[in-house]
């Protein structure tokens, strides 16, 4: 049985608590992909008061068909935000600003699934996300 850090046990516990689509996952499953990301550099955290409030999970990717493939990342011009959760109402404001100093860059789209849009991808051009991420 795989062991994981402690911070990939509570960013798991966050992401199942606020994301339909991880509730039917079994707990290795999740624990597996959250630490996918961390190993790869593409998960920004947030704390307050010593807990964690938020996390933003991403994959950079060559256009919009790569967002459907599973821990695709190739470092390419779409930033492709697989998850984004908060309990805190500044928590999601910080974490995309993280993000995008880290990869804003480097990037020319960003691009998330709208669930409740029968799942399609939504891609928009990064200075509007930037707009749209930072007006709060």
């Amino acid at each position: 049985m795989k062991t994981f850090p402690k911070t990939t046990h509570q960013m798991a516990d966050l992401l199942l608590d606020k994301l339909d689509f991880c509730k039917g996952w079994k707990k290795g499953r999740l624990l597996e992909w959250v630490q996918w990301f961390a190993n790869n550099g593409r998960c920004y955290a947030v704390t307050s008061g010593g807990s964690l409030v938020g996390v933003t999970l991403v994959r950079l990717v060559d256009c919009e068909a790569d967002c459907e493939e599973q821990y695709r990342d190739t470092n390419g011009p779409v930033c492709y935000v697989e998850a984004a959760v908060s309990r805190h109402p500044k928590a999601l404001k910080s974490l995309f600003t993280m993000m995008l100093t880290n990869v804003g860059k480097n990037v020319k789209k960003m691009a998330w699934v709208r669930h409740k849009y029968d799942g399609r991808v939504t891609v928009v051009d990064i200075d509007r996300a930037k707009r749209r991420l930072m007006r709060n």
